[in-house]
Order: C-alpha cells, then structure tokens, then sequence
C-alpha cells in the first residue's frame, strides 16, 4: 500500500507539473454599461489566473484600467460614442470571450434592493434615466417607481438578452397608481421588451420586470441568477425610436427626421455625414433617451411619403416608410429584361413591429412569387428578374394585417452583380501541442460569381507562418486557411484578407447577440506549466 502510495504521489505531480495553462474566462461585467463623460467601477466575473489581465478593447475612445482584483475602471470621454464597445482578455494561453460595454447618452444609476414587490418599489427622482440592474437570483423581480402627468407617454425599454448575452427571457409591466397591469410586453427586440404606455392620468406608476429563461426549462418560476444583468432605460421626455430615413448616404450631407416619443417640444431635425461605406453611424440627441445605429449605403436614399401612388423604382436605392394603412404599399419596378436585382427588406432586425410581407406580380396582377420569413429572420428578401420589358408590381404588408407608426421598414433594391462573402467561426484560436492551427472559412458565392480569391493572415504574431489560402470554383466550402507556429511562437493578433483581382476585404466575424462585429482574431500556442 505504502509503495502504490508513493507511485501515485509521484505520478501525479509529474502530471500537475505538466497540467496545461488556461486562459481568462470573463462571463460578465456589471454595471455593464456608462454614460459619456463618466468614470464607472465595473465588476467582472469570470476566471483570471494573472491579475491584471491583459486587456484588449475595440475602441480607443475609452480608457479601461484594472484596480482591485476582478475590478476594471473604465473612463469614458464627453465624446465618446455611444454603442457597444467590445472588450477580452488575453494570456499566452488564450484569450476570452468578447463582451460588450455599453456606452450610453444619458445619467445611469445601479438598482438598489429591495425592490421586488410593487408595494416597495425603487422610486425614481428625475427621467430620462437608465438603471444598471441583476435578477440575481431565481424568483426574483425588480420594480421601479416614477411620477407621470396625463397625456405623457411613460417609455421603458430594457436590454438584456440582446448586447448583453443575458440569457433572460425578459418581461415588462406597467402598473397604475392603484397596482393594476395596464401595459406588458415580452418581446420587441429579440426577447428583450419595451413599451410605450400612453399616461391617462397623473400619477405614480410602477414599471416592473421579471425573466424567464432564454432556453426554455421545466421551471414553472421567475429565473434569475449573476448573469441575468440588464440596462432598463424609463423616461416621461423625449424618446428617440428611429428616423426617416432609415439609412444614411455616403459622402454628401443627410437631413434625418427624429421619430419617437414625446418630441412634440423637441427640434426633431438631425444632420449626419458619413464618408466611408459601410459604416454604421451612432445616432443621439442632447437630452433625449434612446439612440441608434444607422448604416450607410452608396446607393441613394428615399423616404416612401406619398401613399396613393405606387413608388416607381428602376434602379438601385434605399427606399424608407412606415406601413400606416390596413393595405400594402405598392411599387412599381421598371427593370429591363433579364436584369437581376436584389430586394431586402429589414423590419424586425432594428426595432420596428412589422413583420414583413413581399408579394411580386406581373403587370397583369397574376402572383408571380412572395416572401416572408429568411433563416432565423423575420424579415425578408426577393430576387427579382424579369422576362420582358413589362413593368412589375411589388407589394409590401404586414404578415399579419398590422400597420401603425411603429411599423416602419427599409427595402434596399441593389443590382445583383457577381461577389463573395468568406465567414469565419470564432474569433481566437489556439494551437494544441504545437500543432497547426485551421481556420475554415465558409465561402459564400452570390450573382453567379467565378473568379480566384487569395485569403492571407495579416500580421501574424512573431513565430507565425502563413501560405496563402487560393480559392477557385473547384474549392470546396468550407476552405482552410492554416497557420502554422515555431517552437518559440508569441501570442497576438492577426487580421484576414481576401483578393479577387482588384477586391479587397477584410474578413470579419459577426456577432449578433453583441451587435457588433469584430475583425481582429487572437492566436496563441498553448502551454504547459512547469511546476
């Protein structure tokens, strides 16, 4: 017994000696969010075997400094802007999870417990506010209290589930001075809930809110737990939902038009420049709750205002509206024969309650096709291409033969011409007993595309090798790009790029439940500790 004792003591501390090394594991932060011009102590959980960690931050227009253990500092600039900003840490063995800090444009405070029932409710002084606040455990709510005059409307929107990966099934409530339900809504943006309660009278009125799991279980009880943080945002002013129109054009000045609520009293004119494609542009307005992200096209920009006559289109534009008759809108397309054009509409994906509706006729008013829901999507597309010179009818409605003015949607109408699209899988990757790294590229050909694409790494760490990846029509998807680390490879970050003749692009990993995407990847060789 002793001698077995002796070999297993000595066997296993062969084996710890060689145990590998982790990377920092970073779940959350709380509050997960700040206001622009503010310095906010933000908790983190996760696992982080050195502390501080090394930090990596999407955006150079906030300062992140680690304090006490598990605790990170994070300025934010008067003119920093407002979104997500996408934070991870990393270690010679590996970085972790992106997560996302919220920058906001109004005051924030944290809730304060207790205040689970509406009879003890949290009382708020002022609006516009956004309260930073945790479903910390199973069964628990929170509720918050505010003062509203007759024709104000009381806006509660709450995020959780999206831009923050809480795994909540979040509801919201609106009760009245005397405790009744008088609004509720479970899911306006994604999972996560907003209302708009017309005030009927003066009063004190409790917003309240509770969750439910994201992935359904067989708990019949409110869920909670450290991960269940949100960012509720309740105000009785001026609330910015969208504006018309719904993107902005490259290179040249745009007049926006604020739409929301309570902006009877407010200028509702807003100018935006943007000269790069593509790229989304944050919108706010001084003391007003709510902003956006708008993106920005090359093809020009209309707002579909006159509703008695079909909208002609015969070439590429963005075109802006708002579904507010019980009919469809109607278009009228003007193609030439054999000419391909895309139709995308976008409805759900930012905010608006329409679920769209495509139906193509031809100029006969014989159905030709329609469409409604796209993958996981509730919104839609349709290619169209047309046989004859004839005009075609296109309308849009409401799946459900809804209309009002939050059912508002933009339809981009785009040439369909020969491109490609490479998506990538994660966005770290490690080497295991130094071994070559793979990284599959899923290969996306539209319009009848054939050309060759050479995929390389940019920037590799030192101790990093690369050939580039060629792409041909014979190349099955997905393709590999293999990166190849020496015995002495550092860590670090690297970018991808594609070339097709004189295309290029940068590959980049969407990350929809942070709203954000990311084009620098981590790489890292892992290690043993030699203890």
């Amino acid at each position: 017994m002793r001698t077995g004792s002796i070999i297993l003591l000595v066997w296993l501390s062969l084996f710890t000696g060689l145990a590998r090394s982790a990377p920092p594991v970073l779940n959350w932060f709380f509050p997960s969010g700040g206001q622009q011009g503010t310095t906010v102590s933000v908790k983190i959980g996760g696992t982080f075997p050195e502390w501080p960690p090394q930090i990596w931050c999407d955006s150079k227009d906030i300062s992140l400094n680690p304090t006490e253990k598990n605790t990170l500092s994070i300025k934010l600039d008067t003119k920093t802007t407002p979104g997500p900003k996408l934070i991870r840490f990393t270690n010679k063995d590996g970085a972790s999870a992106i997560k996302a800090f919220w920058v906001g444009n109004i005051p924030e405070i944290e809730e304060k417990e207790p205040n689970d029932s509406h009879l003890k409710p949290q009382a708020l002084e002022e609006t516009p506010v956004l309260i930073n606040g945790k479903l910390g455990a199973a069964g628990d709510s929170d509720t918050f209290a505010i003062k509203a005059k007759s024709g104000q409307v009381l806006v509660a929107k709450l995020q959780g589930n999206q831009g923050l990966e809480s795994p909540m099934d979040a509801v919201l409530q609106i009760l009245s001075p005397e405790g009744f339900i008088v609004a509720e809504n479970h899911d306006r943006f994604g999972t996560d809930p907003f209302i708009a309660f017309p005030v009927p009278s003066e009063g004190i009125y409790k917003v309240r809110l509770f969750a439910f799991p994201a992935t359904p279980d067989s708990s019949i009880r409110f869920s909670g737990g450290e991960t269940y943080i949100y960012r509720l945002t309740i105000t009785t002013g001026p609330y910015l939902d969208h504006t018309m129109p719904l993107a902005i054009s490259t290179g040249k000045a745009n007049s926006l038009n604020a739409k929301g609520w309570n902006l009877k009293n407010v200028d509702t004119k807003i100018n935006a420049k943007v000269s790069d494609e593509n790229k989304a542009v944050a919108i706010t307005m001084k003391g007003v709750a709510g902003f956006i992200s708008l993106p920005s096209t090359t093809i020009p920009t209309e707002e579909f205002t006159n509703l008695e006559k079909p909208l002609q289109i015969d070439s590429p534009k963005s075109i802006s509206g708002v579904l507010q008759k019980p009919s469809r809108q109607e278009f009228e397309l003007k193609f030439k024969k054999g000419a391909k054009h895309l139709i995308r509409v976008e409805a759900r994906n930012i905010g608006s309650d329409l679920d769209p509706l495509l139906i193509l006729k031809d100029s006969q008013g014989k159905e030709l096709k329609r469409a409604d829901d796209e993958d996981k999507s509730r919104d839609t597309s349709m290619e169209v291409s047309p046989t004859d010179d004839k005009p075609l009818k296109l309308f849009l409605a409401d799946l459900h033969n809804h209309f009002g003015e939050t059912f508002y949607y933009k339809m981009d109408v785009t040439s369909v011409v020969p491109d490609f699209e490479l998506e990538i899988d994660s966005d770290a990757y490690v080497s295991k007993d130094a071994k070559p790294v793979e990284i599959p590229l899923k290969i996306i050909k539209k319009g009848g595309f054939t050309g060759d694409i050479t995929v390389q790494a940019i920037g590799l760490p030192n101790g990093w090798t690369a050939e580039n990846l060629q792409i041909n029509s014979k190349t099955a998807s997905p393709a590999k790009l293999t990166l190849k680390p020496s015995e002495k490879a550092d860590p670090g970050f690297f970018k991808v790029e594609a070339t097709c003749g004189t295309t290029k692009k940068t590959i980049s990993r969407n990350i929809p439940s942070l709203q954000s995407t990311v084009e620098v990847f981590y790489l890292s060789k892992e290690t043993k500790d030699k203890k």
